[in-house]
């Protein structure tokens, strides 16, 4: 057993744990795995795995998993981090031991191009249900850049291309694919004033080409290509009709129409952007420099610096703009003792609220590699901030309510089911995902369930570890930004 162990005893302990998973009932599939970590097989299996002495000698869908979880959580303590990875690993092995005597190639993920994603297949299933389905595409391990709600469109950012697609029925609107052997590698969070932001680079260098994209018809308005080590961190935003980014040392600001550009400020010495967003007045971004950061507000149209106030960080940081108005932001520190919160702000600078990133009700989720929780875009609502909390499992299963006047917790709820994605639905509700790639609807003020969306069982698409949900009219669209096991691109719910 020092050397390794049968490989029917890792099928075994796979299969057992992915049955559990992903036969719908994770409080079991979760309890097995909690007591399988603690048993000699598994404790040999991973041990086996790692004593032949690299990931390659294991199964591609176990390195697959292992790949993702690391690079979508990376500030995840190293304790919980292995047992994510390797609770993933172990189902990804169990997915890959009941397909292995299958020797066509139905499991891969289909090849990008426009014309598969222009053929969805449909569903004519009684509402709701799952009325089209967007094939897989790319390559085992591909993650998403992000996602626009265009209406009755939405766009999907992959690293082959930027794909609108109808929201009635799946078919392609339009298209921006990545130039050969490039891939896209950041995204705005939004649009505004019909025009989106879109960067992509070439491997392992810079992401250095900047493109303003009409979100009507997919028209690239102009195109730039950043000079130095291109965009400093993937920061960059649209407020009203100027485009915002953080590149080359410098915050520098654009027309959307032309490209032209309006004002630049120039980063101090050992400073860098870890965050920025921004509307039509407001530009917020968080700077470190040296071992301390600061909060800098900016006018959008003019790039006058407005206020700064330095936040409670002595050491090395990760942050995120949560909202610009109100202003919260995270941060999460490499000291242990230091900030790990969401902090609020009123339109001055001054504080409003603190809600620590880990507390009562668990791990918070937050945006990108902010904290431990879970990859998630919070929600700011009506004075509250919404989000996950994972407290006895790997994975989150409340959905929690802080006030951003004093954070305190306003309201919680549990499901019994693990916790994908968040959105805001256009009439205030607060919608979630569940694994089962079913929709619930919450009251913002309360969190009491408004209604729950469940597709039929037996005709549910998979839902990758990191999908966006995105209301559309009538229904909604997931998006999967992580492709493991030939999950679908993209499907909608009505």
């Amino acid at each position: 057993m020092r050397d390794g162990i049968p490989g029917a005893a890792f099928g075994a302990a796979a299969v057992f744990l992915g049955a559990g998973v992903i036969g719908g009932a994770w409080p079991t599939g979760w309890a097995a795995l909690v007591c399988a970590l603690g048993c000699g097989v598994v404790g040999a299996t991973l041990l086996a795995v790692r004593r032949r002495g690299t990931a390659s000698e294991a199964p591609e869908e176990v390195r697959d998993a292992v790949s993702a979880v690391k690079s979508v959580r990376p500030g995840r303590s190293s304790l919980v981090a292995a047992a994510v990875v390797w609770a993933l690993a172990l189902l990804a092995g169990g997915i890959w031991t009941l397909t292995a005597g299958d020797d066509t190639e139905a499991g891969a993920p289909a090849k990008p191009s426009a014309s598969s994603d222009a053929k969805p297949s449909a569903s004519s299933d009684a509402k709701p249900s799952v009325r089209w389905v967007v094939p897989a595409a790319g390559q085992r391990g591909d993650k998403g850049v992000g996602s626009w709600g265009l209406g009755p469109t939405v766009a999907h950012g992959r690293i082959d291309g930027l794909f609108a697609y109808d929201s009635a029925d799946g078919s392609l609107r339009w298209s921006v694919p990545a130039p050969p052997r490039e891939a896209f590698c950041a995204m705005s969070p939004q649009t505004a004033e019909g025009v989106g932001l879109v960067a992509h680079g070439r491997y392992e260098k810079p992401c250095a080409a900047l493109l303003a994209v009409r979100a009507s018809d997919g028209k690239v308005l102009w195109k730039r290509h950043l000079g130095g080590e291109g965009l400093d961190g993937g920061a960059l935003a649209v407020g009203g009709a100027t485009a915002v980014t953080a590149e080359d040392g410098a915050v520098r600001a654009r027309s959307t129409e032309t490209g032209e550009q309006r004002w630049q400020r120039r980063l101090g010495k050992d400073c860098t952007v870890l965050a920025l967003d921004a509307d039509a007045t407001r530009t917020r971004l968080v700077e470190q420099c040296g071992k301390g950061a600061r909060l800098v507000a900016l006018d959008t149209r003019t790039g006058d610096q407005r206020w700064t106030r330095d936040l409670p960080v002595e050491s090395a940081a990760t942050a995120s703009v949560v909202s610009v108005s109100p202003l919260v932001v995270d941060v999460d520190e490499a000291d242990a003792r230091g900030t790990h919160a969401f902090l609020g702000f009123d339109d001055e600078g001054a504080p409003t609220a603190t809600v620590p990133l880990t507390g009562p009700e668990g791990a918070l989720s937050a945006l990108w590699s902010v904290a431990d929780g879970r990859t998630v875009r919070p929600l700011v609502l009506d004075g509250l901030l919404i989000t996950f909390a994972e407290k006895d499992s790997i994975s989150p299963s409340t959905v929690v309510a802080y006030s951003l006047k004093d954070g305190r917790k306003v309201w919680a709820h549990h499901s019994e089911e693990q916790l994908m994605a968040l959105a805001a639905e256009p009439d205030g509700s607060v919608a979630y995902l569940g694994f089962g790639a079913s929709v619930t609807l919450l009251d913002r003020s309360t969190g009491k369930v408004r209604k729950v969306l469940a597709p039929d069982a037996g005709k549910r698409p998979t839902v990758s570890i990191h999908p966006e949900l995105v209301p559309v009219p009538g229904g909604h669209v997931v998006l999967n930004q992580i492709l493991l096991q030939s999950e679908p691109a993209a499907f909608a719910l009505r």
